[in-house]
């Protein structure tokens, strides 16, 4: 666990949704051929070349062994699995709020890519989209954000070591040379930078530990030395934006998914007054931004009910000046960016199920339009230091997530990138919809459903939960799904109730023993699923990432007649173990989720499934990342355990240089090709 969408928990819990890619969330390809030779690359820390299965650590379950048939299986299917992991997006995941950045004088981009088989940090020219981009970082190890300095001296990122999240601010030349690592100190999980924009020379980043929930924030000099500790919340929380001259600052702290509170910083003194709500309050904060005076502040919240609302307020007395209601879809947090100017204020609204793009007037909120983008995983970029034009990132079923701008003045959407994808069209036709079905107590069910075009006739059918719990499907590219239409599966993706997008009250219906409704759910999808003229109710198949991984482990050990198989990759076993070995800072947050390590036991047995790990008979796959900060592998490893004591049928991969990740090119294919190949014998 565990994902979110892009509130505080995008920046501090937000991880594996989903897909082959990271879906909304889950690599690359060996260069390809319109791929230029790469400016120096910058130094990652020593580690040996990559393989996607790891011997075990002392007294941790063994890896399945494959017998040779087995291999020669997998190979059979690696083709196509190469084919739709080559059909990379131009996006690094949910991990990085990185769409595409411009440099000031606005004739280049950067912008994260998994063509070169890991997570990295591409430049482009904005108007050659078809031009081959520059490799800013190389590999093995993943770069998920970057940006240019205010002066344009510079491009930093973020890189850690083998997915465990210690990510470090590294500072590049604009040319690609001279790499430096800013943040040398290791063990320290680090967001990404504020760069204020009066100040080229300095950054502002939020930092935390692994085995501490407080969270600091620190100012550094974009030149070198130590950072300074600016302040310290005791509590998890993010840093937002900082006014221009670098004396202010924003901060969000996060108590659970559905409660914020932002306060503004004195940088000098490390002093915090609240701003919003006031005392007594609670609501969700998704943005906080400056306008580009300082002087005005931009919030978007839900109000502590079911709106999505958009607030300017004056940044001294914190009256409001200006609101944006946006009454549908319902419930949908939205997420906002300031022009330069501030005459302008771009929105993504983020339904769960797909997202959207409007513009607001910067004074008033007034809308000026919409932006016509098409029915998909629609996610708001950063503007152009002219203002003149926004960037944002759109992922179809049928197109992998890419880079677009949008023209302020008009509203048209321009490609960034026209990347020639090799065999992406010759992949099979697909139909993807959104459904709406009836939960037991009346609250509506969204599924994306994803179906190949083909004869007709009942197909095995794979439904995948998301991570989160607070997150949620858009529909999209998801190369998992991609992968099994092509062989033949129907695929669906639930928003069940504790998914984000469909209002306050909806990411709340799970929480803590409303989690025995959240089961309910996943029984009546189940139900739904069976009935439909495409599925062999016979073969239905249970599928999902952290969270969802959990909610598989759920599924199996609760509902052990109604899934056929079940794949679980990097799931909770057992919430105490997890709560206790997890990252402080999720520990923190989830106690209203699930509740509390030392006061809640027995509700947290309740909801664990190794409770009822005897009554899974179903066959399962199950996946760990080695390095996983989130979900300690020791996770899997119980499960795995388990079901071998009991001979139920299971198989074991573990990415030695994963953490709560599938990033990497040859894990992905090692993933996609073993699930085909395992789930094709459980459901014979």
């Amino acid at each position: 666990m565990f994902d979110s969408p892009r509130s505080l928990a995008l920046v501090l819990l937000v991880a594996c949704a989903g897909s082959g890619q990271p879906a909304k969330l889950p690599t690359g390809s060996p260069p390809m051929a319109e791929v230029t030779p790469s400016p120096p690359p910058s130094p990652a820390p020593a580690a040996p070349a990559p393989t996607a299965t790891t011997p075990p650590a002392p007294e941790a379950t063994e890896p399945t062994v494959l017998t040779d048939a087995q291999r020669q299986q997998d190979a059979a299917a690696a083709p196509l699995a190469q084919s739709i992991v080559d059909a990379y997006p131009n996006w690094n995941g949910f991990f990085s709020t990185l769409v595409a950045s411009w440099s000031p004088d606005g004739k280049r981009i950067v912008f994260g890519s998994v063509r070169d088989g890991s997570p990295q940090i591409y430049a482009g020219d904005p108007a050659k989209p078809g031009e081959p981009p520059a490799a800013i970082t190389s590999g093995p190890e993943r770069a998920i954000w970057a940006a240019y300095t205010v002066d344009g001296k510079y491009i930093l990122y973020l890189r850690d070591t083998r997915g465990d999240e210690n990510h470090h601010v590294w500072r590049l030349a604009a040319d690609g040379s001279s790499p430096t690592d800013l943040t040398p100190e290791p063990g320290v999980h680090r967001q990404e930078p504020i760069l204020p924009g009066k100040r080229p020379d300095l950054m502002f980043h939020a930092a935390s530990r692994v085995s501490d929930p407080s969270t600091m924030v620190y100012e550094q000099s974009i030149s070198g030395g130590a950072p300074r500790l600016v302040y310290t919340s005791p509590g998890p929380g993010s840093l937002r934006d900082v006014t221009p001259d670098g004396t202010r600052a924003l901060f969000v702290s996060l108590r659970s998914f559905d409660e914020a509170v932002l306060s503004e910083v004195d940088v000098a003194t490390g002093a915090a007054r609240r701003i919003y709500p006031p005392e007594g309050k609670k609501a969700t904060i998704v943005t906080a931004a400056y306008a580009a005076d300082g002087a005005r502040l931009y919030i978007s919240t839900d109000e502590g009910s079911e709106s999505s609302v958009l607030l300017a307020l004056d940044g001294k007395t914190g009256k409001e000046l200006a609101r944006y209601v946006s009454r549908a879809p319902r419930g949908a947090p939205l997420i906002a960016k300031v022009s330069p100017a501030g005459d302008r204020v771009a929105v993504q609204v983020a339904a769960g199920d797909h997202g959207e793009i409007r513009v607001l007037d910067g004074k008033t909120l007034a809308l000026v339009r919409p932006i016509k983008v098409p029915l998909g995983d629609v996610q708001l970029g950063a503007f152009r230091a002219d203002g003149k034009q926004f960037s944002i990132l759109i992922s179809q079923p049928d197109r992998p997530a890419d880079v677009y701008a949008v023209e302020l003045a008009t509203g048209a959407v321009r490609p960034l990138r026209e990347d020639k994808r090799p065999g992406l069209d010759a992949l099979p036709k697909l139909t993807a919809k959104i459904e709406s079905i009836p939960a037991f107590d009346g609250l509506s069910i969204p599924i994306n459903v994803y179906l190949p075009v083909a004869k007709p006739g009942k197909r095995p059918t794979i439904v995948i939960f998301h991570g989160g719990p607070a997150s949620s499907y858009a529909i999209r590219w998801n190369a998992y799904a991609r992968f099994f239409l092509a062989l033949g599966y129907a695929v669906l993706e639930p928003n069940v109730r504790g998914s984000t997008g469909f209002g306050r009250a909806y990411e709340m219906a799970d929480n803590r023993e409303k989690r025995a409704d959240w089961l309910k759910d996943l029984e009546t999808v189940n139900a739904w699923t069976r009935r439909q003229p495409w599925c062999d109710p016979a073969r239905v198949i249970v599928w999902g990432q952290s969270y969802g991984g959990y909610t598989t482990l759920m599924a199996l050990t609760r509902q052990p007649t109604l899934w056929r198989a079940g794949v679980d990759l990097y799931g909770v076993a057992d919430l105490k173990k997890f709560l206790r070995t997890t990252d402080a800072a999720i520990r923190r947050v989830f106690v209203t989720e699930f509740g509390d390590l030392d006061r809640d036991g027995a509700l947290l047995d309740e909801f664990s499934p190794m409770r009822d790990v005897d009554k899974i008979t179903a066959p399962l796959f199950v996946y760990a990342g080695q390095n996983d900060p989130r979900v300690p592998r020791s996770e899997s490893d119980a499960i795995v355990r388990a079901l071998r004591g009991r001979q139920v049928p299971v198989e074991y991969m573990v990415a030695a240089s994963e953490g709560h990740t599938v990033d990497r090119r040859d894990t992905k294919i090692e993933l996609l090709t073993r699930t085909a190949r395992f789930l094709a014998e459980a459901t014979r």
